[in-house]
């Protein structure tokens, strides 16, 4: 009674949750990013109407919404975000910046920048999807002055480098933690990769009090598929531990270890905090129809996790021909 059906115009080909395993019997729609308008509320709805533009994040894990790879879904009213009629934000864009706009936004916001002087920042994964927005955030930062080193591949180095990166560090040709060793340590490490690996590396070049902030935690590429029972609670226990050292023992570890990002639905603060107030823009790597041929060409770049930014489908999009 509460709910929202969608005209999707574009939804977002990124990361979602692998909750279940679909089957010829049991289908799953994928997809978590979507933005379109309202046409049709139900009874009980008082913040939205038919023709409204409108963007969110689907919760399909815990919530178990419909997914949003699809011409149309449906959303309960609370978790869909309203477009304001000021902003002129496209619906390719607003698809393609919602997953950012808390994940990275939650990242920013837990960051504990000094409010004078100088603070160095490494962002690991600059060039993914979620990457390149915090960058954005990060180069607008008003307050210390931000030094921004960005680890991707090299190249991705013209782009971050316009999105806002002081430095590049090309992690193809070694680990970051070996080629930054010997310089300035950093303020700040934000991770979108994960892994025993980039942890590793990220201790050897923050600062004593700095930050580890991962979006990720203990297991690279999380996410991904489904895990077993024993691989779930690994990367869970896993993660505890980091916390409960970073918080209560501070003999164990000389960092702060943040895990942020949280899980949907985007929230309408998130949204107009840092796209609509701080202009927060998404970086398109590719744009398909709503095609199969297409839109599996655009899964296996997701897939590859070296994407240049985000994926999307377009709906309103023809084919070539």
């Amino acid at each position: 009674v509460d709910d929202i059906a969608l005209s999707q115009d574009s939804a977002g080909g990124g990361w979602y949750f692998h909750g279940s395993k679909p089957s010829p019997s049991k289908p799953r729609v994928g997809g978590m990013e979507y933005s379109g308008v309202v046409l049709a509320v139900g009874p009980q709805v008082k913040t939205l109407k038919v023709g409204d533009r409108v963007c969110g994040v689907q919760d399909v894990s815990v919530q178990q919404n419909p997914g949003t790879w699809a011409e149309q879904t449906v959303a309960p009213e609370k978790d869909v975000v309203l477009i304001p009629a000021d902003c002129d934000i496209s619906f390719v864009q607003a698809a393609a910046v919602g997953m950012a706009a808390f994940v990275s936004g939650d990242m920013y916001k837990r960051a504990k920048f000094p409010k004078t002087g100088n603070c160095r920042c490494l962002v690991v994964g600059a060039s993914g999807g979620l990457g390149v927005c915090l960058l954005q955030l990060l180069s607008k930062h008003e307050g210390a002055a931000l030094h921004i080193v960005a680890v991707c591949s090299g190249s991705n180095s013209e782009m971050v480098r316009r999105l806002g990166a002081s430095e590049v560090v090309d992690y193809k040709i070694a680990p970051f933690g070996e080629q930054l060793a010997g310089g300035e340590n950093f303020d700040a490490v934000f991770d979108f990769v994960g892994g025993m690996e980039t942890e590793r590396d990220a201790k050897r070049v923050l600062k004593a009090g700095g930050q580890f902030i991962t979006v990720v935690g203990p297991m690279a590429g999380f996410g991904d598929r489904i895990l077993t029972c024993g691989e779930w609670h690994g990367w869970a226990c896993g993660l505890m531990s980091r916390l409960m050292k970073s918080m209560c023992c501070r003999r164990c570890t000389k960092y702060e270890y943040v895990m942020a990002g949280g899980m949907p639905p985007l929230k309408a603060v998130d949204f107009n905090d840092v796209v609509v107030e701080a202009g927060m823009r998404a970086e398109i790597a590719m744009e398909v129809p709503f095609v199969e041929a297409p839109l599996r060409e655009a899964l296996r770049r997701v897939a590859s996790r070296h994407t240049g930014g985000k994926v999307i489908m377009n709906m309103e999009k023809k084919q070539e021909s």
